[in-house]
């Protein structure tokens, strides 16, 4: 089994049992994404939205928009046809309580386009004001999600 511990842009794919880990996820959000048919895996760790113009490093996705089109670029390039993916959702918090509720934002962004790529949404567990730590596990399809502020831990 491969490990991948997804630290803010980051986006991983692979197609043999993995482990994704997302920490400190608290406006941001971790998503994780399995083909059903192939077993093919993936998962990210997303900060924005929306693209920033200022967004020009090739390896980290750090928006909505460019972390969605990568994971599915990566799932084609290992297989996936795409029509029996399936996602997992967390985080997307308001921890600073800001009126500006950029977890509300991201999370708005990530079911949009989600749904516009007709990937169904098996699990979210998103907002609130605590951060969440989070691990998907593509051997078993269970997220883990963590908030040890208030010491809850549940199993999607």
């Amino acid at each position: 089994m491969i490990e991948y511990k997804l630290a803010i842009g980051d986006v991983a794919v692979s197609n043999i049992s993995t482990t994704y880990t997302c920490y400190g996820l608290g406006s941001c959000l971790g998503v994780f994404i399995q083909d059903r048919l192939t077993g093919i895996s993936g998962g990210a760790h997303i900060l924005l939205p929306e693209s920033d113009s200022n967004e020009i490093r090739s390896d980290k996705f750090y928006s909505v928009d460019s972390a969605v089109k990568r994971l599915l670029y990566q799932f084609e390039q290992l297989g996936s046809n795409l029509t029996y993916l399936r996602a997992k959702v967390t985080g997307g918090a308001n921890v600073v309580g800001l009126t500006v509720d950029t977890g509300l934002m991201n999370t708005e962004a990530l079911i949009k386009q989600l749904t516009e790529n007709k990937i169904f949404i098996a699990a979210i567990e998103v907002g609130g004001k605590y951060s969440r730590t989070a691990q998907y596990k593509s051997d078993t399809g269970l997220l883990t999600v963590k908030k040890p502020q208030i010491n809850d831990l549940r199993v999607y």
